[in-house]
């Protein structure tokens, strides 16, 4: 047996390169957990931008996913991706991608989604839409079955960049719509329409909504002030929300008095006809349209079409409630028609 005496200790050149090691294991190490070095570009089997959800979610760190990606039955396509990293006060969230049929008005339905006076709306070669935590975008017509398809997008961190968040989805639809083979879409959306403002503003008398002419006499009382909410008139995806300020409970005043929806997008207006029930029937006026619901149609119009929509909210029930003399929706709904059909150009119908 040899002796401590003769054992050969390590060089420093030995050392030396253990150490150079090290640092390299936990560069990567470091690189891996914390950044997107060695990430790949696309996620869950090509239908994410890496890039592109890194700058959506807040932060940074290293973006990572769960999912198979785009299946041959598109609504069974899934994809979760997450920001994480061990250094302190760094990025964090997740998105969750999901394809699935709707009827075809969804944006302007009271039903699950963001409201629509909160959203910023794309038109033209791709129709979408994007709020602080959803967005989505309707796929081309060759996609769908029986109903309309799209592509949804929820955060659970709020979105702090619109466009950023537009562009990401946009560009899984395109990658989706390729795999599949029904139809092209751009890598980027068109102008974004956001609202006006970020919260609700005073009406401006007889231009409720932003439409000449339109306003609300006679349906609530005299020393209430009007507030509105959403794009300006007339976008080719346009909502705007009437409230309150009264003496209504606080979740009563929030969801408001009255929603008007117009459209004029003609990828959604084709999603609004595949509607279970549209019918051939009467708009107010004696204008010849096909109706989805009673207070939601779609007018013939010299060029294209419009949809029209007024759905009420908390505020209107509870008013009329306690105020029978509160107008019924039928005249209301007339009453904004008529005022619509001039801001949307939809003056002229072809019948």
């Amino acid at each position: 047996m040899g002796t401590a005496a003769g054992r050969t200790r390590p060089s420093w050149k030995v050392w030396a390169v253990i150490a150079v090691l090290v640092v390299v294991v936990a560069g990567l190490l470091h690189a891996y957990r914390n950044t997107n070095v060695l990430t790949a570009d696309r996620l869950c089997g090509g239908l994410v931008s890496a890039p592109g959800a890194d700058a959506v979610l807040p932060g940074s760190g290293r973006v990572s996913a769960e999912g198979d990606g785009i299946a041959d039955d598109l609504p069974d396509t899934e994809c979760e991706v997450e920001k994480s990293s061990v250094v302190l006060g760094a990025g964090k969230g997740s998105l969750s991608f999901y394809v699935w049929e709707e009827r075809g008005d969804f944006p302007f339905v009271n039903d699950g989604w963001p409201g629509a006076a909160q959203t910023s709306f794309f038109s033209g070669p791709v129709t979408g839409g994007v709020s602080k935590y959803e967005g989505w975008v309707l796929l081309p017509e060759k996609c769908w079955t029986t109903r309309p398809v799209i592509l949804k997008a929820s955060s659970s961190e709020p979105v702090a960049d619109a466009r950023a968040f537009s562009v990401l989805i946009t560009d899984a639809a395109r990658a989706i719509a390729a795999k599949a083979a029904c139809g092209d879409l751009p890598k980027e959306p068109g102008t974004l329409l956001p609202p006006r403002s970020e919260a609700a503003r005073p009406a401006s008398e007889g231009r409720l909504c932003g439409l000449d002419g339109f306003s609300m006499p006679g349906q609530v009382a005299a020393d209430a002030e009007v507030l509105e909410e959403g794009q300006a008139a007339s976008a080719d995806l346009w909502s705007c929300t009437v409230s309150l300020d009264d003496d209504s409970r606080d979740v009563v005043r929030r969801d408001g008095f009255m929603t008007y929806s117009a459209a004029r997008d003609p990828l959604l207006l084709a999603a609004v006809k595949k509607a279970p029930g549209t019918r051939k029937g009467t708009a107010p006026g004696g204008l010849e349209a096909d109706v989805v619901e009673s207070h939601r149609i779609v007018l013939p119009c010299a060029q294209g079409a419009v949809y029209l929509a007024m759905e009420p909210r908390l505020q209107y029930l509870e008013t009329r409630e306690r105020n029978p003399r509160i107008p019924a929706l039928d005249p209301l709904f007339e009453s904004f028609v008529r005022s619509a059909v001039k801001a949307f150009d939809c003056g002229t119908t072809t019948r």
